[in-house]
């Protein structure tokens, strides 16, 4: 997913609200990597009656400090200016109804995208003991995902944790992407798949999503890498369902390849500096594909997708 810089510059001075919700909301511990253990007793820093009392010059000398704290437990740089603009860009503060917006929004279509993503998994199992058994645990976790949590320290889009299997955790800089319905159902339906892999029992879906990409596309993904590409697998399966299902004024191809990153689009536009490079074996990072080898994997996996996908983007003459 993608990743946001960090500027040097000095963090504007914070919005009373948006300062209280930060403040009430981060944890002592964040993880890394998009699915990784939570801390065992995570706690609010303050109160929200205590942070309510504060002026806004008070509450943002307490955010620096704060993020200061933060940064000497996750062993990263503790400078509290540096730190804080990750979080309290002045672009942040403006977009401020965009991300209550986005958020609305993927909670409003969770419960349908846990419909389609159970659906996408059973229609992909190849496991007969599975298949009778209907994914009862898988549709157990499935259905005890209840909250999307706005995590202001995400390095990528979305994380789902090990101990919290019940939240959904989104960064604030991608949160007004979901206001697009099509973005929201993709990222649900990828991080739900994560839930449901915590069963233990979809290993033979994922070992045949990896062994199909390396046959049918030269993809082959790593081990940490290949139950990410499951997901992206299932969430581009729920995203073409969605947009059969759910039609706008806009073509189906020209939906999914906006989502899935495909084509000149804004998400494409933060990764296509690196698409040759991508496109010609690097193996993006320890836990995903890079955009070119999933596009290439995830045509190899469903023919049917490469009618949605630019014939262009999956040449190789783009690079030479």
């Amino acid at each position: 997913m993608s990743n946001y810089s960090m500027t040097g510059r000095r963090p504007p001075s914070f919005l009373p609200g948006l300062v209280v919700g930060l403040l009430a909301g981060l944890l002592i511990t964040v993880p890394q990597i998009r699915l990784a253990s939570a801390p065992s007793d995570p706690q609010p820093i303050l109160r929200h009656a205590v942070i309510e009392s504060l002026s806004a010059a008070e509450l943002e000398t307490l955010a620096l400090e704060t993020l200061s704290k933060l940064g000497e437990k996750r062993q990263l740089r503790a400078d509290p200016v540096h730190d804080a603009e990750n979080i309290s860009t002045e672009r942040t503060a403006n977009n401020w109804p965009q991300v209550q917006l986005g958020l609305k929004n993927i909670r409003r279509l969770l419960p349908l995208a846990k419909l389609l993503t159970l659906d996408a998994l059973r229609a992909a199992q190849t496991d007969k003991r599975l298949m009778t058994t209907g994914l009862l645990r898988e549709k157990r976790l499935i259905q005890g995902v209840r909250s999307i949590v706005l995590d202001s320290r995400l390095i990528g889009d979305a994380e789902v944790w090990e101990e919290r299997l019940s939240e959904i955790r989104v960064a604030t800089g991608y949160a007004p992407a979901l206001i697009s319905d099509d973005e929201a159902i993709f990222l649900l339906s990828h991080e739900l798949t994560h839930v449901a892999a915590r069963s233990g029992r979809l290993k033979g879906f994922i070992d045949k999503v990896k062994e199909t990409a390396r046959l049918s596309a030269d993809v082959e993904p790593t081990r940490e890498q290949k139950e990410d590409l499951a997901c992206d697998y299932t969430a581009a399966e729920v995203l073409k369902r969605f947009i059969v299902l759910y039609p706008t004024g806009e073509t189906e191809r020209e939906r999914f390849s906006r989502i899935i990153a495909f084509e000149s689009s804004q998400r494409l536009a933060l990764a296509w500096e690196n698409f040759c490079a991508s496109y010609n074996g690097e193996s993006g990072d320890e836990y995903h594909l890079s955009r070119a080898q999933t596009m290439r994997a995830l045509v190899g996996l469903d023919p049917e997708l490469k009618a949605l996908v630019p014939v262009d983007a999956l040449s190789s003459t783009l690079c030479r």
